[in-house]
């Protein structure tokens, strides 16, 4: 026995708005009264319907995933920032795609070109306090290229260790 996929159109037609209105009401764009958003989440949670993220980025709009590449997970900085991360994009809508990378950075490229080739919206590289010195300096290296490429890349690490980076070289950080 085959079960019905519910779409978009099934939520249309269950709460009686248009295929667009629905659609208005998932991307939180357009001027959509609090009724028929009202209505349209009902139909959503009682159909059960499951949005396609794939489906909306093919249609031009953002995917919502922001991808992470992590050297080790099981290391307590990678964790915990791991976490903190995952409960901010939560709050805002938007999914964690975690990759690891190796513990000494040996699978930087590939995890970058898997993320970019799932349709996130931008990478996290994480930078543990380890060296930081030395490891900053090699991942900044190698994120020329993902510019060049138009993804947007962020650096994250401990402020501490940046600071006092800089602090040394007597430089004001960019932050």
């Amino acid at each position: 026995m085959s079960q019905h996929k519910i779409t978009i159109n099934d939520v249309a037609d269950a709460a009686g708005v248009s295929v667009t209105t629905v659609s208005l009401v998932l991307s939180g764009k357009g001027r959509i009264s609090a009724a028929t958003v009202l209505r349209v989440n009902q139909a959503i949670e009682q159909l059960g319907f499951v949005r396609n993220r794939s489906a909306s980025t093919l249609r031009g709009g953002e995917s919502g995933v922001i991808g992470l590449i992590v050297r080790d997970l099981s290391h307590p900085f990678y964790a915990e920032m791991t976490a903190g991360l995952s409960e901010a994009l939560e709050k805002q809508g938007k999914l964690l795609f975690l990759t690891q990378s190796g513990t000494q950075g040996q699978h930087l490229n590939r995890c970058f070109d898997s993320l970019v080739s799932q349709g996130v919206d931008g990478v996290v590289l994480g930078v543990a306090p380890i060296r930081p010195q030395k490891s900053l300096r090699g991942c900044v290296s190698k994120i020329s290229r993902w510019f060049a490429l138009h993804v947007p890349a962020v650096l994250m690490t401990l402020i501490r260790f940046v600071l006092t980076m800089h602090k040394r070289r007597g430089s004001r950080p960019n932050i």
